[in-house]
């Protein structure tokens, strides 16, 4: 989980330096969000995960509201 905690930092640290409305602090509000959503400990597993694949986090949205996305519903790797 440490690996986890430190990426999670990280991509934190990367949206402070780069501010609002870059593609850092989209995707470091994006892993705010999956910790309220599924605490901690799964979302550093998920960033650790995401890491070894290469990939990223995505929050996934029921289908009936992809025109106006409001409440997600779970997390992806893409």
């Amino acid at each position: 989980m440490g690996k986890g905690k430190d990426l999670f930092g990280h991509f934190n640290d990367l949206a402070k330096q780069k501010g609002p409305g870059s593609e850092e602090s989209h995707y470091a509000g994006i892993l705010f969000q999956a910790l309220l959503m599924v605490g901690e400990r799964k979302t550093f597993e998920l960033l650790e995960e995401a890491d070894e694949k290469g990939k990223k986090l995505k929050l996934e949205y029921p289908a009936e509201t992809k025109k106006t996305p409001e409440h997600p519903s779970g997390i992806v790797l893409v």
